[in-house]
Order: structure tokens, then sequence, then C-alpha cells
């Protein structure tokens, strides 16, 4: 039997945890004891997101270097599941050498296949949220400012104008509402559908999956002056963490990403794009709590 594959989110390293990291994976722990109590082999992933230019400028502030701040923020959370008494299957970090090499090969496949090409990308970035967002997402408001349209953050973007590889999400557009149409408990709960259904009926672009001043993160093959969007890589891990072979088999496709609404979108939208560009099954159901 298939084991019932959940996931937390990776949580980014830029501060210690707080109680909203331990909600989730409270809640997903949970589900597992749950699950176990019933005969069902599970398998529970968690683990910590570590690249991006708010982890170089945490580490800078903190005096240490990228690799040592984020080791150190990483263990606080393992600290923090154990006192907890979190009994994950799997804790996986993305400065892993198992993790950079198959983005690395996911990166290189769709380049490739050509699902990501090369162009400049001309927009607004959140360096908070690490996000891209265009004029039209952040229009000025009554002071000339654009602010991030995250209302969780309203920080004031930056204009950057760069050389970037790009995803083709845009070819997605009718794939992902078909997959919608057809699996209807795929977007959870059935409250939150709504959100992402407009979105995507709205009109996908294409998305900046890398950046050239951003050194904190894993190389693009073969152009190392790039480095992998960190939402990117990020997302892959839930395909990373186990192994090839009869290993990946027995846990993929995830059964259910427990997330919470701020990143719903990434996970319900991007995500599964990703994964038909990459040919993978999508996984059963995205869940965002609303903390």
């Amino acid at each position: 039997m298939k084991k019932y594959y959940i996931t937390t989110p990776l949580y980014y390293v830029n501060a210690a945890p707080h109680i909203g990291h331990a909600y989730t994976t409270v809640a997903a722990d949970v589900l597992a004891r749950f699950l176990r109590s019933t005969g069902r082999p599970v398998h529970l992933l968690t683990g910590t997101d570590e690249h991006g230019s708010k982890i170089e400028a945490a580490a800078r502030e903190s005096g240490l270097a990228p690799e040592e701040f984020a080791g150190r923020i990483s263990e606080s959370f393992r600290e923090l599941w154990r006192h907890l008494d979190i009994r994950y299957d799997d804790f996986i970090r993305t400065t892993e050498p198992r993790h950079e090499s198959r983005v690395q090969e996911c990166f290189s496949r769709l380049l490739a296949a050509g699902d990501i090409y090369k162009g400049r990308y001309r927009g607004f970035y959140c360096v908070s949220d690490e996000t891209y967002w265009t004029e039209t997402d952040a229009p000025p408001d009554p002071k000339g400012r654009r602010l991030c349209p995250n209302p969780e953050c309203r920080k004031p973007l930056q204009e950057v104008e760069e050389e970037s590889y790009f995803f083709r999400l845009s070819k997605y557009q009718r794939p992902l509402l078909d997959h919608y149409r057809d699996h209807p408990d795929f977007l959870r709960p059935p409250h939150r559908a709504n959100e992402i259904l407009r979105f995507v009926e709205g009109g996908l672009q294409d998305t900046a999956v890398s950046r050239t001043k951003v050194k904190w993160g894993i190389p693009v093959p073969a152009d190392p002056e790039h480095t992998v969007y960190v939402w990117f890589d990020a997302l892959l891990n839930y395909v990373t963490a186990p192994q090839s072979g009869a290993d990946f088999a027995d846990i993929w496709p995830a059964d259910v990403h427990i997330v919470g609404k701020e990143i719903y979108r990434f996970h319900a939208v991007t995500w599964p794009a990703m994964l038909m560009a990459l040919g993978l099954p999508l996984p059963r159901a995205v869940f965002a709590h609303g903390w």
C-alpha cells in the first residue's frame, strides 16, 4: 500500500520559528497520528527553506555567513519539533545536496523542453515575500508608492530590471482549469477554490524563475550568473526529498500539502503547473488553513 504522504510548507529561516509554524506542523502531525492509529502507513515531511535575498540580508545583519545562519535557524525548528513531539518521517533542508542536485536536474529538463526560456524581467519585486509583481498587480497608491499586494505584507516594492529565465506558466492555464474541474477535491477547503479559479481564469503570465542579483541560491546549470528563484527551488522539495526509484513510487504523489492561506496560490497554481511540465502526477489535495 502506498504511504499517505503529508507535507508542511518548508519554513523560511530568516527568523526563529513562531506559533504559526507550530500551528501548521501540529495539524499535520495530528493527521499523521490519526492515520497511523488506523494502520495506514504514513510519510510526514517537513523542513526548512534556506535560500534567497532575505536570508542573505538576515545573515549579514547577524554577522554570520549565510550557511552558518541558515544552519542555526534550521536547528531551532528541529528543536521546536522535538519539544512538541512532532513525529515527522523526514526533514529536508534546501541546502542539502540531495535537493540542490535534483533542482538543477529539473531546471535543465524544463529548459531543454522549452518550458523554461531566457528573457528579460522588468517589474517589481518584494524582498519580504520573495515575490515578483507586475504594474497591474501593484498600481501606485495615493502617495505614488507601489506596495506589495499581499495584504499580510504591504511593504514597498523594488523596481527591478534584469535578465531572467522564465517558466511558461501561461501554457498551463487550460490544463490547470481542467484539473480543478476533474478533481474537485484538489482545492481544499472548498470555500477557497473560487480564489484560485478566478485567478487562473483571469489569465496566467510566464513567471521569472531565476535571479542574477541574488548569489545565495542554487546556480542555474550551465549559467552560474543566475541562481534559481527561491520559490521554484523550494516547491520542488516535495519531490526531491523522496529518493528515486521504489522509494519515490512508495510516496508520490502527495496526498495532501498543508499550507497557510498566504502561500496557497504558489501551491495550487505554480506547483501543479511545474509538475505538469515535468510529467509527474499532481498531489491529490492542497489544503490551505486560515491561521
